[in-house]
């Protein structure tokens, strides 16, 4: 059975609820939390908030903090409102990630088909939103209950070892969906992948190593009925994955937020559309650009009628960013219009950088300048893959010109709105010769801040340092892989080319001991000793 863990009272829950309506009251969020989170926040026994605190031992100050960060990098990241509309559909179709069956305990299987998956063929931060949307369309049908994690290694080489994305699944547990694993299984991993594997191991936290089971064939059943396996484990079920679309329809009405008062519920209209603007991948306008080069006629804004702009952003085309830590860049963004407009940035992104202020106001020929900060710990890698998007249009007549109003407003627009200018920046790396990297490149390094939290201070030292020490090694521990790889395969060579060795002096051995006693008896037999001349 998995771990145990310490069981908060109602007394805590009631606790770290009050204290959380305390800190949204009296220094409320730049953008307000999600309505959906607010409303589990509110339970009078939160499932949410007991995860929190079982997971961080009972600190009620450590809980509030993590929860605090999940909620900023839910609205940010608009985990609640990923669906089949808003995600790659290559991604969702191909099988390497989906949600089947149970394990013995009744939870859930999220299933990871590693062969399927080969490491730098996919924008991995597209195929982390799936995983991410699978983990809220489980928590939806079963009420946030638990799963197990199920990775099928069974034919799994190298190519499909992916120490990043593993990584970075493991990180999305650890640090947005506390206590919410009831098992890691991982089946059939090949003994050539042990080196890797320890690797991995060292980016769980010790409650997760606790769950953690190798299995194969011979004891699945101990954590899968035979009736829940697939027939590729030796079991019974023979579905073969196809995905099809969530069933449940889900509210996203918001209520706007202001004085720092927590919402009511929000209404619940089945009818309502799905907020889908949350993480912008470039696939409005039918363009999909998501872990490919952005043609240059792209970047920046290209206005069919430059006298109808509406907002001028400087620097136009890329966002560039300082080697080393505390990254920042500042883009300016003036109404150039002669109606206030509303703006509202998004990125690729949004667990990297963070941005404020992220929407806003602005009033005809006014400016604003935009900070956008790089996290410590994250890096763009070799493809301009990380992008910012930057929107605006007309602000609505009658709404106060707050950030909070005109988030709400952005909340409620739908996505295919004609009256929408666009911008679109890439990221680069200051530091070439002419004081500028080249154009579409996106390389950046180690920066300020820190992963998956949008406020400094909070989240454990430690943490932070033991991942920033995992990912720097990372590639040199793939490097050293591939080398113990190349050598097992030299040294089987070597082995088998010395088993032919000692098979062949064996036999040139015994060779040699049957001429040596054909030729003891001819001699027997000159000397008149041979039993058959004495017949």
């Amino acid at each position: 059975m998995p771990a145990k863990v310490q069981t908060p009272t109602q007394t805590q829950i009631d606790e770290l609820r009050n204290l959380f309506n305390k800190k949204y009251e009296q220094n409320p969020p730049e953008v307000p939390f999600h309505w959906n989170d607010l409303d589990r926040i509110r339970n009078a026994d939160s499932i949410w908030l007991r995860r929190f605190l079982e997971m961080y031992d009972l600190e009620m100050q450590v809980a509030l903090n993590k929860l605090w960060e999940t909620c900023i990098w839910r609205q940010e990241y608009g985990a609640y409102d990923l669906n089949e509309n808003n995600l790659v559909k290559e991604y969702l179709h191909d099988g390497v990630v989906f949600a089947h069956n149970k394990d013995v305990d009744g939870k859930t299987l999220l299933i990871f088909r590693t062969k399927l998956h080969v490491k730098g063929t996919k924008d991995m931060d597209e195929v982390i939103r799936v995983v991410v949307y699978w983990i809220e369309r489980i928590h939806r049908e079963t009420n946030m209950d638990k799963m197990t994690i199920f990775f099928d290694m069974a034919g799994t080489g190298v190519s499909g070892m992916d120490l990043d994305f593993v990584k970075r699944i493991i990180e999305t547990f650890k640090m947005y969906y506390p206590n919410t694993l009831n098992y890691i299984l991982v089946f059939e991993m090949a003994w050539m992948l042990n080196a890797a594997f320890k690797i991995i191991k060292g980016f769980l936290p010790a409650k997760a190593l606790e769950i953690l089971k190798m299995i194969s064939k011979k004891d699945i059943t101990q954590y899968v009925d035979k009736k829940n396996c697939l027939a590729s484990w030796g079991g019974n079920d023979l579905y073969e994955f196809k995905f099809v679309p969530e069933k449940a329809q889900r509210p996203t009405a918001l209520t706007v937020i202001s004085n720092g008062t927590l919402p009511k519920k929000a209404p619940r209209t089945p009818e309502s559309p799905s907020n889908n603007e949350k993480k912008v991948h470039f696939a409005n306008n039918n363009r999909m650009y998501a872990g490919s080069e952005m043609p240059e006629c792209e970047r920046g804004y290209q206005s069919l009628d430059p006298a109808s702009a509406m907002l001028r952003i400087s620097p136009n085309d890329n966002i560039y960013f300082n080697r080393g830590e505390n990254s920042e860049s500042v883009i300016d963004l003036t109404c150039i219009g002669k109606q206030p407009i509303t703006y509202k940035i998004q990125t690729t992104a949004p667990e990297k950088f963070r941005v404020r202020p992220r929407c806003g106001y602005l009033a005809p020929s006014e400016t604003v300048s935009v900070s956008i900060m790089l996290k410590q710990d994250y890096h763009l890698g070799e493809s301009p893959k990380d992008k910012f998007l930057v929107m605006c249009m007309p602000a609505p007549v009658g709404i106060e010109p707050s950030q909070q109003s005109m988030s709400e407003v952005w909340k409620l627009k739908p996505p295919s709105g004609g009256d929408m200018e666009q911008h679109r920046l890439t990221c680069n790396y200051r530091g070439s010769a002419s004081g500028a990297s080249t154009p579409g490149q996106c390389v950046c390094g180690q920066a300020g801040g820190r992963i998956g939290g949008p406020d400094e201070g909070i989240a454990s030292g430690k943490g932070s340092n033991t991942i920033l020490d995992l990912s720097s090694h990372a590639k040199l521990l793939e490097s050293q892989l591939r080398f113990t790889q190349i050598l097992q395969c030299i040294t089987l060579v070597f082995l088998l080319a010395l088993c032919v060795a000692v098979v062949y002096l064996w036999k040139t051995q015994l060779n040699r001991m049957s001429g040596c006693i054909g030729e003891e008896e001819c001699s027997a037999a000159v000397a008149g000793n041979c039993p058959g001349r004495n017949l």
